[in-house]
């Protein structure tokens, strides 16, 4: 089971979540809730800002990005988002779910 996790841990690499990497700090900076009151209304402001291939480029590398930390620590996928330039700490499963249903309930 740990070399399963070691393995699982070795899929996450910043470098490959560009689109991550370009909207985390954008619209998640440290700032985010003065400008847009939470996480979710960042997020809706994103998509109604990018363009259909930024949007799916964001959606896919997310959804990615919550699968390889699925059987994680919470505070590995918090760490996940630091390490992508986030400023947001998600402080429940439950804020995480409300994001995705979000970013996966929105036609591009």
């Amino acid at each position: 089971m740990r070399n399963e996790r070691h393995d699982e841990m070795k899929l996450f690499t910043p470098a490959n979540y560009p689109a991550l990497r370009e909207f985390l700090p954008a619209y998640l900076h440290q700032d985010f809730m003065q400008e847009y009151g939470s996480a979710a209304e960042a997020a809706k402001a994103f998509l109604a800002d990018a363009s259909g291939d930024e949007c799916e480029d964001v959606k896919d590398e997310w959804r990615q990005l919550r699968k390889i930390f699925a059987t994680q620590p919470f505070s590995e996928f918090q760490g996940a988002l630091h390490k992508l330039g986030s400023a947001w700490r998600p402080q429940s499963e439950a804020a995480l779910k409300d994001f995705d249903e979000i970013l996966s309930s929105s036609g591009s």
